[in-house]
């Protein structure tokens, strides 16, 4: 068994669509079953969204429960931009493992993320720079990469070639895919391997050395009912708005009175909820979203506005039940399924890297789509009849 551990919900859908093509039976759950026999367990947590003390405390205890499991490989799985507590909770995993090391990796080369020199870079301009300055919830202040993740000079910092300890954690660069499978080769059985999707790609690579070509996803039937939920102004902007619909499916924006208040005015509640509602019942697709204008210059909890999405979309589904739920955002998605119940997924089908459709144990009449914020939904999601 590979194990992994990963720090949102979205990254573990990510890794499960990756186990997909190398024929894998991959499963993703929020729990450690003991009579777990997958070949790739990933455990989802949200701790990217708790606080470090917090996400040190509930990764070291999911640590514990997994080596229990005996697996041949502990993964741990970061975000590539080294969004949230990275060097906590992998020094939370390493003392609950018992294992010496930890690699950390950061970066997705792939996708324009190196790191070169001690800098990260995305898209050849320092990170600092570019469009993650305005994450809403880990903007990055600095590309120094010690400095993003909240490390002083005493982190190990090495380029491929250079000699490496044999115990505690170490920071190996990554220009390119090739410094990714150099790095992979480093690793032995006692060494935690952290990083993105690219790195856990090229290790599966260095392990099954088979995968499939993906397909090209296919529409067979027509959908019940699908709704898009955005749970983030940030990235919107991308998105062509034309008569209050994106790419023909209509949008219903979330009133700032909902925003706003710890507690949901009940009369808005109803009356929004069931907007979205009759919008399903007329059009079968639905995004519900926030409209990036009237949160400028307002702060909105990130916790709260959760929490309040996967009480909004609960309602909607005991209202009109869902077949398709298609959602943007790790923190988002580990609230809705919070929510509604679902603990433990399997994937059905990688519709591009990191937009992975998901079943859900024990229930076949719903389907969860899920996607990192800042990746594109790809075109195939926008068509009004469901993909098998």
């Amino acid at each position: 068994m590979i194990a992994v551990i990963a720090d949102d919900l979205t990254g573990a859908a990510e890794l499960a669509g990756i186990g997909l093509d190398y024929h894998l039976k991959t499963e993703v759950n929020t729990t450690v079953e003991i009579n777990c026999n997958a070949d790739l367990l990933i455990i989802a947590t949200d701790t990217r969204s708790l606080k470090a003390t917090e996400a040190k405390t509930k990764v070291h205890e999911l640590t514990r429960q997994v080596m229990a499991l005996k697996p041949h490989l502990l993964y741990k799985k970061i975000d590539s931009a080294l969004r949230g507590h990275v060097l906590d909770e992998v020094s939370s995993h390493l003392e609950a493992s018992g294992l010496k090391r930890a690699l950390i990796i950061p970066g997705n080369p792939e996708h324009g993320k190196r790191v070169v020199n001690g800098t990260y870079y995305y898209k050849n301009i320092p990170v600092h720079l570019s469009n993650y300055s305005v994450d809403p919830d880990f903007p990055a202040t600095s590309s120094n990469v010690r400095t993003m993740l909240r490390a002083d000079e005493n982190l190990p910092l090495f380029k491929i070639n250079e000699k490496i300890p044999d115990a505690g954690i170490i920071v190996g660069e990554a220009a390119g895919v090739r410094d990714l499978e150099y790095w992979i080769e480093q690793a032995d059985n006692n060494t935690i391997i952290a990083g993105a999707s690219g790195l856990f790609n090229r290790l599966l690579k260095y392990l099954i050395r088979e995968k499939d070509t993906a397909a090209t996803p296919t529409f067979t039937q027509e959908s019940a009912s699908r709704l898009f939920v955005f749970g983030s102004t940030f990235h919107q902007g991308r998105y062509p708005i034309e008569d209050t619909l994106i790419n023909n499916v209509p949008v219903v924006y979330l009133p700032i009175e909902l925003l706003g208040n710890d507690n949901m005015p009940q009369h808005l509640y109803e009356s929004f909820t069931g907007s979205v509602v009759q919008s399903l019942k007329k059009h079968r697709n639905t995004i519900i979203a926030i409209h990036p204008d009237i949160t400028k210059g307002i702060y909105i909890d990130p916790v709260q506005l959760t929490r309040k999405m996967g009480a909004i979309v609960n309602h909607i589904n005991q209202q009109a039940p869902l077949h398709e739920l298609l959602i943007e955002g790790g923190a988002t998605a580990w609230a809705i399924l919070s929510e509604l119940n679902i603990s433990k997924l399997y994937p059905i089908k990688q519709l591009s890297p990191g937009v992975i459709r998901m079943g859900i144990a024990g229930n076949n009449q719903l389907c969860v789509t899920l996607k990192p914020g800042s990746y594109e939904w790809p075109a195939p999601v926008w068509e009004t009849t469901t993909y098998s």
